[in-house]
């Protein structure tokens, strides 16, 4: 009876974590698509972004295929179901997020140089970039730690991690053709990613303004009135 309290316990704890993370990311990326809205920015494309459709197909087959393994009519075989659909996504999100993190940190990098503002505004991206990819790991490993704290069983925890470190494998290879070739932007709704593009809009328009200033006549100038005169 205890175990079973204890298993629903960590079952709920992980499912209010990964609701308020959820709410976050949905706040973080509604954030970042409305400032892109507001600025009009137009960040460098996923060039395969239709490739991420096929990403959702194999882990929702792979994860059900997972819950009707492990299901069965006990609280211990429903929370073992439940982590078994999560496992593969969870592991697969973990370095697919990695790949595309420093994928977007070389991107920002080209796109920023390394020097004046846009410089600084690129490694401070980066730095933000390199700060989500930890906490994201993070979470992870805390996932694998309810999950194997829940004890549904040997057989059924082994299967999990093996469909976890599955996740980690399918989601490196997935990232690795993803970015490979790719000059698009793939996490595009990181608020320090907008950030930087913004900037880089604002000094790319001010450089332009510039330069059209420069090359008015001097002839031209010299009738324009001097104060005082």
């Amino acid at each position: 009876m205890l175990s079973e309290f204890l298993s629903l316990f960590l079952l709920g704890l992980f499912l209010l974590v990964n609701v308020l993370i959820l709410l976050g990311r949905a706040f973080r990326s509604l954030t970042g698509t409305t400032w892109k809205k507001i600025l009009r920015l137009n960040l460098p494309e996923n060039e395969k972004r239709g490739w991420e459709r096929l990403y959702t197909v194999i882990w929702l087959a792979v994860g059900l295929g997972a819950f009707i393994t492990l299901w069965g009519w006990s609280l211990t075989r429903v929370v073992a179901a439940i982590f078994g659909f999560l496992a593969f996504r969870s592991g697969a999100n973990v370095t697919r997020t990695l790949v595309y993190g420093f994928h977007d940190r070389r991107i920002i990098e080209e796109h920023g140089g390394g020097e004046g503002i846009l410089g600084v505004m690129a490694r401070a991206t980066q730095l933000s970039l390199l700060l989500e990819i930890v906490f994201i790991v993070a979470f992870a490993l805390a996932y694998k730690v309810f999950s194997v704290a829940v004890n549904p069983g040997v057989g059924a925890n082994t299967f999990i991690l093996y469909l976890w470190l599955a996740g980690l494998l399918f989601g490196a290879v997935f990232g690795w053709l993803i970015t490979r070739n790719n000059r698009g932007i793939l996490l595009r709704n990181i608020i320090a990613t907008v950030g930087f593009f913004a900037v880089r809009k604002g000094k790319t328009k001010a450089d332009e303004t510039a330069k059209t200033v420069k090359k008015v006549p001097d002839r031209l100038r010299s009738k324009v009135p001097k104060l005082g005169k």
